[in-house]
C-alpha cells in the first residue's frame, strides 16, 4: 500500500499539464488556447518562446503596447502589405522562436501606455492544423527569473492521464471535512523525495484521499483539485487557484494540510 500510495502520488506530479525543469516552462498547446498565462518579463534577462516541438511557424506577432517590451525573432516573420494589411498566409514566416525583453519605456506619439506596464502580445503561427493564435500578458518585473524560456508542446506530446493504483479504503467517511488525517501518513510516505511546495502538497493530499476512499477518481471534488493544481503550478495564488478551479476551501486546506505532514 505504501509504495502504491508514492507511486500514485509521484505519477499525478509527473502529468501535471506544467512542469518547471530549471530555467525551462513547458505547457502545451491547449493550456495556451483555454488560458491568458502570464509570463514575466525580468530586467536585464528576457524570455524565449520556442514553439519548435509544435511544427508551427510564426507568422506574425503583436504587442498590445510596445513601449516597454521588445523581441527578436530567429526567423522573418511577415511584413505588412502596400496597402497596410496584414497577410499571415505570406510564405516569408518561417520563424519558431521569440525573443522578448524589456527596454526603457519609449512614448510614442499617438500611442497610449498602459498604466501599470503590463500589456499583451499576440502570436499567429501556422501549422499542420492551419492558423492559431497564443496570447500571452506580458509583465514587467525585476530580480531573477524562475526560468527564461517557455516552450510550447503540441498536445499530442501531453503525457496519458494515470489512472492511480486502486486500493481498499481503511476509513469510508462521506464527509471530508469531519475525516482527520490519518495517523500514520508519515510512514505512509517515507522519505519525503519531493519537494511540498503548495501544488505537490495538494497532490500528496489527493493521493492520501483517494487512498483512504474520501475522494473518488474521476469526480466532480478529483476534477477540481486538479484544476487547483494546474493554477497553482501556473503561479497562482492559493486564493486564486481556489476561486478558478471551484474546489471547497476546507477540501482545498485540508489536502494540502495532508500533503504537507
Amino acid at each position: 500500500m505504501k509504495k502504491n500510495l508514492v507511486l500514485a502520488a509521484t505519477l499525478l506530479l509527473i502529468n501535471s499539464h506544467q512542469v518547471l525543469a530549471g530555467s525551462v516552462r513547458t505547457v502545451y498547446s491547449q493550456d495556451v488556447d483555454s488560458n491568458f498565462l502570464e509570463l514575466k518579463i525580468c530586467q536585464g534577462y528576457g524570455l524565449t518562446i520556442n514553439l519548435m516541438s509544435t511544427g508551427e511557424v510564426i507568422k506574425q506577432v503583436w504587442i498590445g503596447d510596445p513601449s516597454r517590451f521588445a523581441f527578436t525573432s530567429n526567423g522573418n516573420l511577415c511584413q505588412k502589405s502596400n496597402d497596410n494589411s496584414n497577410d499571415p498566409n505570406c510564405s516569408q514566416g518561417n520563424a519558431t522562436v521569440l525573443f522578448l525583453r524589456q527596454i526603457t519605456p519609449i512614448k510614442f506619439a499617438n500611442l497610449t501606455s498602459s498604466s501599470d506596464g503590463n500589456t499583451q502580445i499576440t502570436i499567429i503561427t501556422s501549422g499542420s492544423d492551419g492558423q492559431k493564435q497564443y496570447q500571452f500578458k506580458l509583465i514587467p518585473a525585476t530580480g531573477s527569473p524562475s526560468y527564461t524560456s517557455l516552450v510550447i508542446k503540441p498536445d499530442s506530446a501531453r503525457p496519458l492521464p494515470v489512472v492511480p493504483v486502486a486500493i481498499k479504503p481503511e476509513v469510508a467517511p462521506t464527509n471530508l471535512d469531519k475525516i482527520p488525517a490519518p495517523a500514520t501518513i508519515n510512514s505512509i510516505l517515507p522519505g519525503r523525495t519531493l519537494p511540498r511546495n503548495d501544488a505537490n502538497a495538494l497532490v500528496y493530499g489527493l493521493a492520501i484521499a483517494h487512498s483512504n476512499g474520501q475522494i473518488k477518481e474521476g469526480s466532480i471534488t478529483w476534477k477540481k483539485a486538479q484544476d487547483a493544481v494546474k493554477l497553482l503550478r501556473q503561479g497562482k495564488s492559493k486564493e486564486e487557484a481556489i476561486s478558478r478551479s471551484g474546489v471547497k476551501e476546507e477540501v482545498f486546506n485540508q489536502l494540502i494540510q495532508w500533503g504537507q505532514k
